[in-house]
Protein backbone atom coordinates (compact mmCIF):
# COMPACT_ATOMS: atom_id res chain seq x y z
CA UNK A 1 0.00 0.00 0.00
CA UNK A 2 2.89 2.00 0.62
CA UNK A 3 3.99 1.57 -2.59
CA UNK A 4 1.03 1.82 -4.43
CA UNK A 5 -0.25 4.65 -2.79
CA UNK A 6 2.73 6.74 -1.05
CA UNK A 7 2.97 6.97 2.22
CA UNK A 8 0.50 9.73 3.07
CA UNK A 9 -2.23 7.89 1.43
CA UNK A 10 -1.67 4.32 3.21
CA UNK A 11 -4.09 4.09 6.03
CA UNK A 12 -3.39 1.77 9.10
CA UNK A 13 -7.42 1.03 8.72
CA UNK A 14 -6.83 -0.49 5.15
CA UNK A 15 -3.54 -1.88 6.24
CA UNK A 16 -5.53 -3.90 8.70
CA UNK A 17 -8.03 -4.66 6.48
CA UNK A 18 -5.80 -5.74 3.50
CA UNK A 19 -4.28 -8.12 6.21
CA UNK A 20 -7.12 -9.67 7.51
CA UNK A 21 -6.25 -8.50 10.61
CA UNK A 22 -8.15 -5.95 13.35
CA UNK A 23 -6.63 -2.03 13.82
CA UNK A 24 -6.39 -3.50 17.42
CA UNK A 25 -3.91 -6.43 16.42
CA UNK A 26 -1.95 -4.14 13.75
CA UNK A 27 -1.26 -1.56 16.50
CA UNK A 28 -0.33 -4.14 18.91
CA UNK A 29 2.26 -4.86 16.85
CA UNK A 30 3.28 -2.10 15.16
CA UNK A 31 2.33 1.11 17.22
CA UNK A 32 2.50 3.76 14.60
CA UNK A 33 2.48 4.46 10.77
CA UNK A 34 6.08 4.89 10.84
CA UNK A 35 6.96 2.33 12.98
CA UNK A 36 5.03 0.10 10.26
CA UNK A 37 6.77 1.69 7.63
CA UNK A 38 10.14 1.14 9.15
CA UNK A 39 9.26 -2.29 9.30
CA UNK A 40 8.09 -2.92 5.49
CA UNK A 41 11.40 -1.03 4.43
CA UNK A 42 13.76 -3.03 6.32
CA UNK A 43 11.85 -6.31 5.70
CA UNK A 44 12.17 -5.40 2.30
CA UNK A 45 15.77 -4.40 2.50
CA UNK A 46 16.32 -7.79 4.32
CA UNK A 47 14.76 -9.79 1.36
CA UNK A 48 16.71 -8.39 -1.16
CA UNK A 49 20.18 -8.99 0.63
CA UNK A 50 19.09 -13.14 1.07
CA UNK A 51 18.03 -13.17 -2.38
CA UNK A 52 21.38 -11.24 -3.75
CA UNK A 53 23.50 -13.77 -1.00
CA UNK A 54 21.55 -17.31 -2.41
CA UNK A 55 23.83 -17.20 -5.27
CA UNK A 56 26.88 -16.43 -3.35
CA UNK A 57 27.51 -20.11 -2.08
CA UNK A 58 28.02 -21.01 -5.70
CA UNK A 59 30.83 -18.41 -5.98
CA UNK A 60 34.47 -19.49 -6.31
CA UNK A 61 37.50 -17.36 -4.47
CA UNK A 62 38.85 -15.95 -7.51
CA UNK A 63 38.08 -12.20 -7.30
CA UNK A 64 37.13 -11.44 -10.57
CA UNK A 65 34.40 -13.92 -10.45
CA UNK A 66 33.01 -12.51 -6.96
CA UNK A 67 33.21 -9.29 -8.17
CA UNK A 68 31.82 -9.59 -11.42
CA UNK A 69 29.45 -10.92 -9.61
CA UNK A 70 28.31 -8.02 -7.43
CA UNK A 71 28.77 -5.83 -10.32
CA UNK A 72 25.87 -7.82 -11.77
CA UNK A 73 23.84 -7.53 -8.48
CA UNK A 74 24.28 -3.80 -8.05
CA UNK A 75 23.17 -3.78 -11.55
CA UNK A 76 20.51 -5.88 -11.55
CA UNK A 77 19.39 -4.39 -7.72
CA UNK A 78 19.58 -0.38 -9.59
CA UNK A 79 17.16 -1.35 -12.44
CA UNK A 80 14.51 -3.55 -9.51
CA UNK A 81 11.41 -1.74 -10.26
CA UNK A 82 10.60 -2.94 -6.57
CA UNK A 83 13.84 -1.18 -5.41
CA UNK A 84 13.36 2.15 -7.40
CA UNK A 85 10.24 2.30 -5.84
CA UNK A 86 11.12 2.12 -2.48
CA UNK A 87 13.81 4.83 -3.04
CA UNK A 88 11.66 7.16 -4.75
CA UNK A 89 9.11 6.39 -1.44
CA UNK A 90 12.50 6.98 0.94
CA UNK A 91 13.61 10.06 -1.18
CA UNK A 92 9.53 11.62 -0.77
CA UNK A 93 9.52 11.13 2.96
CA UNK A 94 13.29 10.89 4.14
CA UNK A 95 12.94 14.46 5.82
CA UNK A 96 10.55 12.96 7.66
CA UNK A 97 11.65 9.72 8.21
CA UNK A 98 15.63 10.71 8.50
CA UNK A 99 16.02 7.29 10.38
CA UNK A 100 14.51 5.18 7.22
CA UNK A 101 16.92 6.60 4.78
CA UNK A 102 19.91 5.57 7.16
CA UNK A 103 18.30 2.60 7.57
CA UNK A 104 18.12 1.86 3.75
CA UNK A 105 21.73 3.03 3.65
CA UNK A 106 23.39 1.01 6.26
CA UNK A 107 21.36 -2.19 5.34
CA UNK A 108 21.90 -1.62 1.05
CA UNK A 109 25.29 0.66 0.96
CA UNK A 110 27.13 -0.32 3.69
CA UNK A 111 26.22 -3.99 3.53
CA UNK A 112 27.14 -3.95 -0.30
CA UNK A 113 30.69 -1.82 0.83
CA UNK A 114 31.21 -4.35 3.62
CA UNK A 115 31.03 -7.21 1.35
CA UNK A 116 33.10 -6.24 -1.16
CA UNK A 117 35.63 -4.76 1.56
CA UNK A 118 35.81 -8.52 2.87
CA UNK A 119 35.99 -10.56 -0.38
CA UNK A 120 38.67 -7.62 -1.45
CA UNK A 121 40.76 -8.15 1.81
CA UNK A 122 40.50 -12.43 1.70
CA UNK A 123 41.60 -12.62 -2.17
CA UNK A 124 44.70 -10.66 -1.39
CA UNK A 125 45.09 -12.79 1.80
CA UNK A 126 45.25 -15.93 -0.39
CA UNK A 127 46.60 -14.40 -3.10
CA UNK A 128 49.58 -13.13 -0.79
CA UNK A 129 49.37 -9.43 -1.98
CA UNK A 130 48.94 -6.40 -0.07
CA UNK A 131 45.87 -4.43 0.17
CA UNK A 132 45.82 -0.63 0.98
CA UNK A 133 42.48 0.26 0.73
CA UNK A 134 39.89 -2.05 0.12
CA UNK A 135 37.12 -0.06 2.05
CA UNK A 136 38.30 2.83 -0.95
CA UNK A 137 37.91 0.18 -3.13
CA UNK A 138 34.76 -1.05 -2.38
CA UNK A 139 33.48 2.73 -2.51
CA UNK A 140 35.00 3.05 -5.57
CA UNK A 141 33.30 0.67 -7.60
CA UNK A 142 29.62 0.93 -5.91
CA UNK A 143 30.35 4.75 -6.62
CA UNK A 144 31.24 4.28 -10.42
CA UNK A 145 28.34 1.91 -10.80
CA UNK A 146 25.18 3.55 -9.15
CA UNK A 147 26.67 7.42 -10.42
CA UNK A 148 26.85 6.44 -13.94
CA UNK A 149 23.75 4.85 -13.38
CA UNK A 150 21.86 7.62 -11.58
CA UNK A 151 23.52 10.18 -14.35
CA UNK A 152 22.25 8.47 -17.32
CA UNK A 153 18.35 7.68 -16.20
CA UNK A 154 18.41 11.42 -15.83
CA UNK A 155 18.18 11.58 -19.53
CA UNK A 156 17.35 8.13 -20.61
CA UNK A 157 15.72 4.43 -19.54
CA UNK A 158 19.28 2.31 -19.27
CA UNK A 159 18.41 -1.53 -20.21
CA UNK A 160 19.06 -3.82 -17.76
CA UNK A 161 22.22 -5.28 -20.14
CA UNK A 162 23.45 -2.18 -20.75
CA UNK A 163 23.96 -1.94 -16.99
CA UNK A 164 25.02 -5.04 -16.13
CA UNK A 165 27.97 -4.23 -19.29
CA UNK A 166 29.02 -1.29 -17.43
CA UNK A 167 29.49 -3.05 -14.49
CA UNK A 168 31.75 -5.49 -15.85
CA UNK A 169 34.01 -2.78 -17.44
CA UNK A 170 34.09 -1.36 -13.77
CA UNK A 171 35.47 -4.37 -12.32
CA UNK A 172 37.38 -5.30 -15.06
CA UNK A 173 39.25 -1.78 -14.81
CA UNK A 174 39.44 -2.15 -11.23
CA UNK A 175 40.82 -5.98 -11.48
CA UNK A 176 43.49 -4.26 -13.88
CA UNK A 177 44.46 -1.68 -11.45
CA UNK A 178 44.55 -4.38 -8.09
CA UNK A 179 48.46 -3.66 -7.34
CA UNK A 180 47.33 0.06 -6.81
CA UNK A 181 44.46 -1.24 -4.39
Amino acid sequence: MFLEDGYDAAAMEGVAAAAGVSKGTLYARYPSKPALFKAVVEAAVEGWSEAAAIEEQLLTDDIAVRLHHHGRTIARSLVNPEIQAFQRLIIVNGERFPELSGAMYAMGYLYMIDLLRRDIEAAAARDGLKVRDANGVAHHMLAAITGWYSAETIVREIPATEVEAFAARVVDLLLLARSAW
